[in-house]
């Protein structure tokens, strides 16, 4: 072959990467703009009363009530208050926030993924089109969680953080450079902010830990103790700096492990939750069997064909099992998204995690994943990777994928490293595994849009809010005629006994948004929820048992959107309260949103005619 021919050949096989780039950077890109402006539009409809109202609740008054499950109200708490208290900037900041930390841990991964593919298309273009399908991936996010941040932000966030450290560690010891001590400082920042947002994050901080150190040992042990000294440097000057900054630690922890001492004695045990996490996740993996189980069998016989007459049938197999699954997410995919499809979305997603498992683990035994390309290293990375969403997770009560999806960019780059490493195998495998990488993230457009719009979190569609606010709480948001009307007369009938802000207020159960939107301020945690009642007692006499219990003779205001029972009678005895005594019904429960509002008899707007 002449010269000539050499270069032709280049240049067309150049043209063609380039071609698959821009495809690849083009789709990605809209699904980044499909979630990024879905979320940008929505920030100011909708108000949850219940898990959002805690949240906002918890960090409106983060300075001066300790009783909490975690300390995230000392994160977001003061970034509230300079936000002016304002709902919509918070959910800005939300989505700022998840943006960032997405796109560092995009690159992060294919600055450290082009050192270990030596023979990827030497172009920026091939960065650039992983980090646009890992950001996309990004928009579970905004799957079916409230608009405004909660503790799982900072796991999440953390997590990719903690990984985009490792990886800038496995790129430095790859070109065998020192590793930055940044990137060791702020994974100890991270550890101590993980802890801080929530005790359980040392399940998935361990995990990151170990798999740093076996990173780090690539330069020996010197480095192993160089980056352990830095990364508890990271870790002592945060908690330094939060205790002299934001909240002295000696009255955050207290408070906090009051919260888990009352969950560890009422409610549910690590077993429970452990015995849960794996009857829900075995269901999860079964219904993905038994609705992908072609596209599966297709993804192996792909790595293992060889022959015309294989590979034609590998061809027709993979064709049937990508239309099959196709036909089964339109049929019952959950692509609306929201709370409504939780259990659905997730079967369409791990499908095409799936896939990817199963193509890297057939190429391996067959011997068409390239030989002695990969050392302990990047397999250490590459299962951090497999395992994070569900391990980050770790200590919810609810099952373990409803909040690990919301980690599916670890599990995009994952698919990333996969479609790059079969250089190996036939065509149809990787056509195969890039294509299902492909419409996995436009699932994920889906799917966000629709928890955004069509399934929002506990709250109408995004075309019946049509009505804001005046109350200033809300900062005016748009909710629906009847809902908005609604609190407003609400709000029009305590004002004598909600001025100034400020007043105690218990609302039972699971209503802080109401709290909220009253200028109320939680008498005990925050959190009351009808499964753990006895925790809210607990809480209520804990603050009963200090010196002054609430201010002046503002007697808390008490909320019921259910029977009235002993425990909660019982409790307010603690604080020498007699419901059947002290408090009257301010109006009938139609009158006032079906709920039984309660005010002290001695109280100044009750005593005036």
């Amino acid at each position: 072959m002449s010269p000539e021919d050499v270069a032709a050949s280049k240049a067309s096989v150049t043209m063609r990467d380039r071609t698959l780039l821009f495809a690849v950077i083009g789709v990605a890109s809209a699904v980044c703009l499909t979630w990024i402006i879905t979320a940008a539009r929505t920030v100011g409809y909708g108000f949850d009363i219940t898990d959002e109202g805690y949240y906002l609740l918890s960090y409106r008054w983060w300075s001066s009530n300790p009783l909490a499950l975690t300390g995230v109200q000392y994160i977001y708490g003061p970034v509230f208050e300079l936000l002016g208290f304002d709902i919509v900037r918070l959910r800005i900041f939300r989505l700022v926030t998840i943006v960032v930390g997405q796109l560092f841990f995009a690159w992060s991964f294919m600055r450290w993924l082009r050192v270990r593919r030596p023979a990827a298309p030497p172009t920026k273009l091939w960065e650039l089109a992983g980090i646009t399908v890992i950001l996309a991936a990004g928009g579970m996010c905004y799957s079916w969680l409230p608009l405004s941040p909660g503790y799982n932000d900072v796991i999440l966030l953390g997590s990719f953080l903690g990984v985009s450290c490792v990886l800038w560690a496995a790129t430095a010891v790859e070109q065998d450079k020192k590793v930055p001590i940044w990137a060791l400082i702020l994974f100890g920042l991270v550890v101590s902010v993980m802890v801080l947002a929530k005790w359980s994050s040392v399940v998935v901080l361990a995990l990151i830990g170990v798999a740093a150190i076996v990173v780090l040992a690539g330069q020996g042990a010197q480095a192993v103790a160089r980056g352990i000294f830095w990364a508890l440097a990271g870790a002592t000057g945060t908690a330094v700096l939060v205790h002299f900054l934001v909240v002295p630690l000696t009255e955050a922890i207290p408070g906090v492990l009051a919260v888990n001492r009352f969950i560890a004695e009422t409610s549910y045990s690590p077993f429970t939750l452990i015995e849960m996490y794996w009857t829900t996740g075995l269901k999860l993996f079964g219904e993905t069997l038994q609705q992908h189980f072609l596209l599966l069998i297709a993804a192996a016989v792909a790595v293992v064909s060889h022959g015309p007459v294989l590979r034609i049938a590998a061809w027709l197999l993979a064709a049937a099992g990508l239309g099959l699954s196709i036909y089964r997410v339109f049929q019952d995919g959950g692509l609306g998204g929201g709370p409504a499809n939780n259990g659905k979305f997730q079967v369409t997603l791990l499908a095409a995690v799936l896939v990817a498992v199963v193509t890297i683990v057939v190429a391996l035994i067959a011997k068409r994943w390239s030989p002695g390309r990969e050392n302990l290293r990047t397999w250490v990375v590459l299962g951090l990777l497999a395992v994070l969403p569900f391990v980050q997770a770790f200590g919810t009560n609810n099952p373990l994928y409803l909040i690990g999806f919301n980690a599916f960019a670890a599990w995009a780059a994952l698919m990333i490293a996969v479609v790059t490493g079969l250089e190996a195998a036939p065509l149809v495998a990787r056509v195969t595994t890039g294509l299902v990488t492909v419409t996995s993230i436009v699932a994920v457009a889906a799917i966000a849009y629709g928890g955004l719009m069509l399934n929002p979190y506990r709250s109408l569609p995004h075309k019946d809010l049509t009505t804001a606010t005046p109350m200033k709480p809300l900062s005016g948001l748009k909710l629906s005629q009847t809902t908005a009307e609604r609190y407003t007369a609400l709000d029009k009938l305590l004002k004598p006994y909600t001025t100034p802000s400020g007043r105690p207020i218990i609302a039972f159960d699971k209503m802080a948004g109401i709290v909220l939107m009253l200028r109320g301020r939680p008498f005990g945690e925050a959190w009351v929820s009808p499964k753990e009642r006895e925790r809210t007692a607990a809480g209520i006499k804990e603050v009963c048992s200090t010196k002054e219990p609430w201010p002046g003779n503002r007697q808390p205001l008490l909320f019921f959107n259910r029977r009235i029972s002993e425990l909660e009678i019982t409790a307010l005895q603690a604080c020498g309260l007699d419901l059947r005594v002290d408090y009257k019904l301010i109006a009938p429960p139609k009158t006032t949103m079906n709920l039984q509002i309660y005010v002290p008899l001695n109280d100044p707007a009750t005593r005036t005619p």
